[in-house]
């Protein structure tokens, strides 16, 4: 019989915007929560399709490259199944992420300049796949060039839109116009972008326009819509945004070519802009996420500054790793609200003039 890996992943909250998307002028902005999947990212769909193909192939040990995500959820899967995994990350990894990993009892080796250097990243891949093929080892790498089965379990976030705003926006609209008509996804390696407009392939309804949201800092598929070629570039990555330094044609061409089918536009945002996203989920919405999972945020913002999207339009951001990965990036964010420290004697002094009421 066969073997399904699950840790309970998928069927992730979407919930409206209540502060961003009004201020924005937006009256249909949605954020799908896959920070809730249980290792905290949406590399857990991911996971647990490939660690089911590994159970039912009988592996028993993989290797894997991760900018920090793919490692964490390999990690926990690989120790609910008894399988053995070594995972080769960058020394730039947010803390966060490596422990988690180490948790769960995986072998990390952090190669220098892995990730941020495209030709080291392409070494190291190469060795890895020869490796694989001599010692029968699982080469897990999120795209999918790689791991075609693994990818294709990424693709339920769509049909889980779908399924999802079709049921709040007939409760909203009361027999208006419904669907969806942009979703913004961010883009390291390009899986996660085509996973998604292949979902929406086979989801009920019209299918939105999907667009990319990348780092300025690693442009790899933005350089080339801009440019107007067919053709990804390699650069040398220079974003401090954890998991979308992908700086190698991982699936960046798939992600191109699928971007002109589908008729979406290309983003490129700086550092900043997705720290600034990041600061304003948490201090506006309550949503507890990394840079990454802020990223499609600083898109739209950058789309509306533009007047690409319309106020009725139905817009969804994914939120795609939770706040606990980078504790330096939420750190920083937090030096904005100080706690004061005082004596209990001060309190109601201190206390005079603040506002308490629900909301």
């Amino acid at each position: 019989m066969a073997q399904r890996a699950t840790l309970g992943e998928g069927n992730t909250p979407l919930i409206p915007s209540v502060s961003i998307g009004p201020k924005l002028g937006l009256k249909n902005l949605y954020f799908k929560l896959e920070n809730c999947n249980p290792t905290g990212s949406y590399k857990d769909r991911f996971i647990a399709a490939e660690i089911t193909r590994l159970l039912n192939e009988r592996v028993t040990a993989c290797v894997a490259t991760s900018s920090g995500n793919t490692g964490a959820s390999l990690a926990s899967y690989c120790a609910r199944y008894g399988i053995r995994c070594s995972i080769i990350v960058s020394p730039e990894t947010p803390p966060g992420k490596l422990v988690q990993m180490r948790a769960h009892g995986a072998r990390l080796f952090l190669v220098k300049h892995f990730i941020a250097s495209a030709e080291v990243t392409s070494k190291v891949l190469a060795t890895l796949e020869r490796l694989s093929g001599e010692r029968n080892l699982a080469l897990v790498v999120s795209a999918y060039r790689y791991c075609p089965e693994g990818m294709r379990g990424v693709e339920s976030i769509s049909t889980e839109l779908a399924e999802q705003l079709s049921e709040q926006l007939s409760e909203r609209l009361s027999g208006q116009r419904g669907g969806i008509d942009h979703v913004f996804v961010p883009v390291g390696g390009g899986g996660l972008f085509t996973a998604v407009c292949r979902g929406f392939e086979h989801a009920p309804g019209p299918r939105p326009k999907v667009h990319v949201v990348q780092p300025r800092g690693c442009p790899t598929v933005v350089d080339a819509f801009e440019r107007g070629v067919d053709v990804v570039r390699a650069v040398e990555s220079t974003t401090k945004i954890s998991g979308l330094s992908v700086p190698f044609d991982a699936d960046a061409t798939l992600a191109l070519n699928t971007l002109r089918k589908n008729g979406g536009h290309a983003f490129g945002v700086e550092d900043e802009e997705v720290y600034e996203a990041q600061r304003l989920m948490l201090a506006e919405e309550g949503i507890y996420c990394e840079p990454a999972g802020a990223t499609a945020l600083a898109g739209l913002r950058r789309a509306v500054a533009k007047e690409m999207v319309q106020r009725d339009d139905t817009i969804v951001c994914p939120v795609t790793g939770h706040g606990f990965k980078d504790p330096e990036s939420i750190g920083k964010a937090a030096e904005k609200y100080p706690e004061v420290l005082l004596q209990a004697s001060e309190l109601e002094e201190k206390l005079v003039g603040l506002e308490i009421s629900g909301r």
